[in-house]
């Protein structure tokens, strides 16, 4: 199934990744489709991206993808979409049960009971941009933005009586305590059980509503870190239901400009990475998930950012197994006060918002939220309308993690102030400094004259972190004046960045820009990106090292 763990032992649940009957309709919004029959001409692989397919390769429409499903008749089901890009409309007999608006944040659609076993799914999938009807996705954003059913799907054929949602807390991470909340459809007995330790079930009873509340505590407790990441398994029974939580026992605090994971100093050392592989786009195959989390930890980092949308499932529970912390973020890139004023714009960032915290939930790795990526956080009157919301769910239902977001504004940014950790990202020695006679030495210069900024502003005791900076090399192009672009340059001023970092224990740490080479917008934006790609990769877009490998590895080895 290409998931890392088994979510339901009980509840039988069906993966539906295989070929689907697909048509695809282009330069046509969802709205604007035919009415009458639709002639199913081919089919489709999913998960995909059907614009990185060679029938549809790089066109804008809507494509329609057909399957049956076969549910007990009489018994209600649930379709749960790990994404669906970028606008999406479900239809099940003829019947819409759903519409979505963030082609990154996972999903999930009831399926009512029926007399029918025989049930005709449509799901309708459109990759255009229209500011309108879809503002989380913006034509200008520096990725190329995909559409389709870009990760699996799922359906839960559901027992009479079974769980709706399930949250497990650690109330005292170091004594092994825990609290298990949920709720079933119906009351009843629920059972609650440690599946990795020798200790009994406990039962309770829901109440009226179907709410529980059970506490436990794992005897001898092994806590969750990158160098030992630890991992529990408990199953909550309902009748013939049952969820499986997997979870961590750690602890995500702040003590002043200090980052501190299980009461140790924590500094951070990593990268930004795209979900994106040639042929497949953000598609991205399993085993190369776990290929980029071991050439991640090979370079010497412990942390990496989901930029700039709410992750795989599949890549964060491998960053769990594996040990690597991740900066899980909603999706945005460089929206604009308009954006923030927009209704339309609000509802669907908090929808996305609420979709990425109930998904990643219990993830131990991922130890920050963020959102607005390079917003508007310099405009008092407009900012709030999307910050104060989002900040607001996170610190009522994010557990146990911190809160940032990368901003560019820099100097003139008025919510500093309002988030755990100051994330900035910036470029000195890169953009605007073609003509100057050393662009390396901008990059020091800038980093310290910005920490003295923060300072001024009486944030000397938070903490600060580099959320994005590097330049770009191509791939096999050696330079001996080490001219811009080329791999000497790039391996000069990633190694100039990593080392001022390290050697400033007041800085947080890095988040270098980028992993690997990832397809951007095309036309617009081809003339300043080579190869119509962001080419600041650390790797190629197949993940062969470049020059800059080496001299990052050797620094975050020695960090770490």
């Amino acid at each position: 199934m290409n998931k890392a763990y088994p979510r339901f032992l009980s509840r039988r649940v069906e993966p539906l990744d295989e070929l689907w009957e697909f048509r695809f309709f282009e330069n046509t919004a969802l709205e604007a489709l035919p009415s009458g029959e639709i002639d199913f001409a081919a089919k489709i692989v999913v998960p995909g991206a059907f614009d990185a397919m060679p029938d549809y390769m790089g066109k804008r429409g809507c494509g329609v993808y057909r399957r049956v499903l076969h549910i007990e008749p009489g018994t209600e089901a649930l379709l749960e979409f790990e994404a669906a890009s970028m606008t999406c409309r479900v239809v099940l007999d003829g019947v819409t049960l759903k519409e979505h608006f963030c082609g990154y944040s996972p999903f999930t659609v009831r399926v009512p009971a029926s007399a029918r076993a025989r049930r005709e799914l449509l799901v309708y999938c459109d990759n255009l941009f229209d500011a309108a009807r879809t503002p989380m996705h913006e034509h200008y954003f520096d990725f190329y933005q995909f559409g389709g059913l870009i990760r699996p799907v799922w359906l839960h054929h559901l027992p009479r009586r079974h769980l709706l949602e399930v949250k497990v807390d650690a109330t005292d991470y170091r004594g092994g305590e825990i609290i298990v909340r949920g709720r079933a459809n119906a009351a009843g007995l629920v059972a609650v059980e440690l599946l990795d330790c020798d200790q009994g079930r406990v039962e309770a009873k829901t109440n009226a509503e179907g709410v529980f509340e059970i506490s436990l505590r794992i005897e001898n407790p092994r806590l969750w870190s990158p160098k030992r990441p630890n991992l529990y398994r408990l199953r909550v029974s309902c009748g013939e239901d049952d969820h499986v939580v997997r979870f961590g026992l750690r602890e995500i605090k702040t003590d002043g400009p200090r980052l501190l994971l299980n009461g140790e100093p924590l500094r951070l050392f990593g990268y930004n990475r795209h979900e994106y592989f040639p042929n497949f786009g953000p598609s991205t195959p399993y085993a190369q998930m776990a290929n980029d989390v071991q050439l991640l930890k090979d370079c010497g980092c412990n942390f990496v950012r989901g930029a700039h949308y709410p992750q795989d499932q599949r890549f964060l529970d491998l960053c769990d197994e594996l040990g690597l912390l991740v900066w899980e973020e909603n999706l945005g890139w460089q929206q604009y006060s308009p954006h923030m004023e927009n209704p339309r714009y609000r509802e669907h960032h908090q929808a996305a918002l609420e979709e990425m915290v109930e998904r990643s939930y219990h993830h131990p790795c991922v130890i920050m939220w963020g959102f607005l990526n390079e917003g508007p956080s310099e405009a008092h009157e407009t900012f709030h309308l999307v910050f104060e919301p989002s900040m607001a769910y996170l610190r009522a239902r994010g557990g146990n993690r911190l809160i940032t977001y990368g901003s560019n504004r820099l100097e003139r940014d008025a919510y500093f102030e309002k988030v755990d950790i100051v994330s900035i990202n910036c470029y000195p020695g890169w953009y605007g400094c073609e003509d100057h006679p050393a662009p390396l030495s901008l990059i020091g210069k800038f980093i310290d004259e910005f920490v003295a900024l923060l300072d001024r502003r009486g944030l000397g005791d938070r903490p600060f972190l580099i959320s994005e900076i590097g330049c770009e090399g191509l791939y096999g192009w050696r330079d001996q004046q080490r001219d811009f672009h080329s791999e000497e340059y790039q391996r000069d001023y990633l190694e100039t960045v990593c080392r001022h970092v390290m050697d400033r224990p007041r800085i947080l740490g890095v988040c270098l820009w980028h992993f690997s080479d990832a397809r951007t917008k095309s036309k617009g934006r081809a003339l300043g990106r080579p190869r119509a790609f962001n080419n600041k990769g650390t790797f190629d877009e197949y993940r062969r090292p470049k020059l800059a490998r080496d001299a990052v590895r050797a620094i975050f080895r020695e960090a770490g």
